[in-house]
């Protein structure tokens, strides 16, 4: 569905209605700006503006800011024109096309028409490009970030200016003896444990927290604001939910068990990287000592934290 929003003499509304209507759009008549940019900013789908260009001045900074407030939704900017404003119109940036007044109705409905279709291809366009950017930032099967994501995230909460002193802590997780249920059960059934996985994960974070797979059957949560010891208490619900939790794989019920990671750091200091390598020295630690468990990378004594959590 396409809008129409009118700023234009009241009389030419009801043909604009019926106009519009007839290819499944509807009419917005406004008169007060501020009203209208009201209109522009929570509009939900494409917009055609007829407006008259006496007033394109003051419609021109609303129509910028809704813009770029509602990057989805595309805006066509339609003048109606005199002939002595011509000249002027010719200069005049980010109007799409123009009507000589008086308008001719035929004249309305065709340039209406191609509105409608340009409106459509930018949303088309639109589409493509936030799949591609869907596409360029998740793990296909899973759904979570993918490997460049995950770090770029990492990194940018640690860039991330007027919060200095607040810790930012990740959680490496890892499926223990992974190669045994794909060489037991094959690969389809070891996507099932890994996609199972990762929606248990999403489930046990919080909305503000980012979870990627960084590779294989190794999964990173980037939690912010968050310090050592919530990070290993969310460990330990990850560890004890996942080992709870019987998944079905090829009609027999395998015990699908973690081992995790955890490191913290606070902003000023941290480089995504070697946040990652003590997370990651950490999480072998916990698969050296037999899996199913939860260890802390450079635990301070002041930590009243138990460091391996076991079944």
């Amino acid at each position: 569905m396409i809008t129409l929003l009118t700023i234009v003499d009241k009389s030419l509304c009801a043909l604009l209605e019926e106009m519009l209507l007839n290819q499944g759009g509807k009419v917005v008549v406004a008169t007060d700006f501020s009203e209208i940019q009201c209109v522009l900013i929570e509009r939900e789908s494409p917009s055609i503006v007829l407006f008259d260009f006496n007033r394109q001045v003051e419609l021109a900074e609303i129509c910028r800011k809704s813009r770029q407030e509602k990057i989805g939704f595309p805006l066509y900017l339609l003048a109606l024109v005199s002939d002595d404003q011509l000249g002027d119109f010719m200069f005049t940036e980010g109007i799409d096309d123009y009507l000589r007044m008086p308008v001719c109705e035929y004249e309305l409905g065709v340039r209406l028409r191609v509105a409608a279709r340009v409106l459509d291809l930018e949303m088309e366009l639109t589409n493509t490009q936030k799949e591609l950017r869907y596409t360029a930032c998740h793990d296909p099967m899973t759904g979570l970030l993918n490997h460049n994501e995950i770090i770029d995230v990492l990194q940018r909460r640690l860039d991330l200016p007027g919060t200095r002193g607040h810790s930012v802590s990740i959680v490496m997780v890892d499926l223990d003896s992974f190669k045994r249920t794909n060489d037991t059960y094959g690969h389809p059934s070891g996507d099932n444990v890994l996609c199972h996985t990762s929606q248990k994960l999403l489930e046990l974070t919080r909305p503000v927290d980012s979870v990627g797979r960084y590779g294989g059957d190794e999964f990173l949560i980037v939690l912010d604001n968050c310090d050592s010891v919530d990070a290993f208490r969310l460990a330990e619900r990850i560890r004890t939910a996942v080992e709870g939790d019987l998944l079905a794989v090829l009609d027999n019920e395998v015990s699908i068990t973690v081992s995790a990671g955890v490191a913290t750091v606070c902003r000023e200091d941290g480089n995504a990287l070697d946040l990652i390598d003590k997370a990651d020295a950490a999480l072998y630690e916990a698969k050296e000592d037999g899996g199913n468990k939860v260890r802390v990378a450079e635990k301070k004594p002041s930590m009243n934290l138990k460091i391996v959590g076991e079944s």
